[in-house]
């Protein structure tokens, strides 16, 4: 009895990941036919089901390290066209960190799991026949899996999209900044425990605006967020220094994003004590 596994593109990574068992005594041939390259492998009475264990793992290995990437590669490919070569590597990236998130919300265990249900049909096939050809196995037999390639391409491209939109606005407030006269020569922005934020003057004063105070979302349907009012604010009132009494959150890179050197992060002062949010 044995198996015989058939590849097209991944001979020498068949070959390499049985380097160990050929080693340890397991008899393999490999021959050339046509475009393909088969390795026939003697299953001995012993170490059937432990070999054929280890054969699947190799295959789904292949499947995971290699084939992943180019099915994702070709979908991107065939279905969006629009992007350039540089935009779909960048949407190739993202659709993995999708793939991750599908099965579990921990990344981190996203791949394992991938491969544990490939690694479980190949057992099962193998149960089935003795022969199969790595690439033709990914394509009609694992058809679940390509349909969550292409659901993760998808979320993929729109938050790409998404980003996209949002990195061009981002572009169009700093391109506005830049014209502006500043008004003011310095405001302290602090955040409050409730996520909104209170903006001072140099001298402690408090600056009301009507862009904090909501006026601004009264304008829209849907809810404006307390990062959006913010900047409103600070385009409004245009200062030449901006210092900001909080960090590590979206917000700060936002601000510094727009008003890029006008921005200064204070590193611990009397506001930042008295305004416990921040």
């Amino acid at each position: 009895m044995g198996i015989t596994i058939s590849t097209l593109d991944f001979p020498e990574e068949i070959k390499n990941k049985l380097k160990d068992q050929l080693e340890a005594g397991l008899i393999c041939d490999q021959l050339e036919s046509k475009d393909y390259t088969l390795f026939k492998i003697e299953l001995g009475q012993q170490q059937n089901f432990g070999t054929m264990e280890y054969l699947a793992n190799i295959i789904a290995d292949i499947v995971i390290e290699n084939l992943e990437k180019r099915f994702i590669s070709s979908i991107i490919k065939h279905k969006h066209q629009e992007f350039s070569t540089d935009e779909r590597d960048i949407i190739q990236k993202m659709t993995i960190e999708h793939l991750d998130e599908l099965l579990t919300p921990d990344k981190s265990l996203g791949k394992i799991l991938r491969k544990e249900e490939i690694l479980r049909k190949i057992i099962q096939y193998f149960k089935q026949s003795q022969e199969l050809n790595v690439e033709g196995f990914v394509r009609f037999r694992l058809k679940e899996y390509i349909e969550e390639l292409k659901l993760a391409v998808e979320m993929a491209v729109d938050d790409f999209i998404i980003e996209k939109e949002y990195n061009e606005f981002i572009e169009l407030l700093k391109y506005f900044v830049e014209l502006q006269e500043p008004r003011i020569d310095l405001v302290n922005v602090l955040k409050k425990e409730n996520g909104s934020f209170q903006i001072l003057d140099k001298s402690g004063g408090i600056i009301n605006n009507e862009y904090l105070e909501g006026y601004f979302a009264e304008m829209f349907e849907e809810e404006v967020e307390y990062e959006d009012l913010l900047v409103s604010a600070l385009i409004n009132i245009a200062p030449l220094k901006i210092m900001l009494h909080f960090q590590n959150d979206e917000t700060e890179k936002t601000v510094e994003k727009i008003f890029s050197k006008r921005v200064e992060v204070c590193k611990g002062c009397e506001l930042c004590n008295k305004y416990p949010g921040n």
